[in-house]
């Protein structure tokens, strides 16, 4: 994993207490039991963490963790 899906890792194992060892970059969201909901409470927590702007709806459940990270650091990479 790269340094930010490392990062987003610690937020789905600390905030969302999904067990560490289910969390790789090719892990699904919807996999990984998160729901609409979840999906935008993820979004809030990841714009915490990164100080980035996600859309309500950007993060999907057919995401993967790899994908959700390059979101990220498009943002990252605009500020």
């Amino acid at each position: 994993m790269n340094a930010t899906e490392e990062r987003m890792a610690a937020v789905l194992s600390t905030r969302f207490k999904v067990e560490r060892a289910a969390i790789r970059p090719e892990s699904v969201f919807g996999a990984l039991r998160f729901d609409s909901l979840t999906l935008v409470e993820l979004g809030l927590a990841l714009e915490d963490e990164f100080g980035v702007l996600i859309d309500e709806g950007e993060l999907t459940a057919s995401m993967t963790l790899h994908e959700a990270a390059a979101l990220v650091e498009a943002r990252e990479a605009t500020l």
